[in-house]
């Protein structure tokens, strides 16, 4: 078995950085807060502190505001107040859910009885017809 060198004496080092699993990239950061037990920390995360020159605070997002999980240029960094609102701003059009804290509007029930109920149910799933109504013809 060959001699292991550790860290920069690797040939397999890449300067403490690395892309986990979940697309966002790690950085070697022994005894940061954010670090986990193995000395590492999510980039984006150790980055939007130092926009904000704080830390995060419990629930806070940190939202990539291109999209891509490895840019981590301060400028595309935005830090959100909670998931509930990083999942309003990466909302894919299309999705028709309600999210937490998301208004829940009156609306008129497609089949044109005139009955009035509130748009979504009570999973956050939108509704056309009151309930028990089937699109029926009149």
């Amino acid at each position: 078995m060959g001699t292991v060198h550790p860290g920069e004496r690797n040939p397999n080092w890449r300067g403490g950085r690395s892309v986990a699993s979940n697309g966002y990239v790690l950085v070697r950061l022994p005894g940061h807060h954010l670090a986990d037990v193995r000395g590492y920390a999510y980039e984006h995360r150790v980055r939007a502190e130092e926009k904000i020159g704080r830390r995060l605070a419990k629930g806070e997002q940190v939202h990539h505001i291109n999209g891509c999980k490895t840019d981590n240029r301060l400028e595309n960094l935005q830090v959100v107040e909670s998931i509930a609102h990083h999942r309003l701003i990466e909302r894919k059009s299309g999705i028709d859910l309600r999210l937490p804290g998301e208004d829940n509007p009156m609306v008129q029930c497609a089949c044109g009885c005139g009955e009035a109920f509130e748009r979504f149910d009570k999973s956050g799933r939108p509704r056309k017809f009151v309930t028990g109504h089937n699109a029926r013809k009149r």
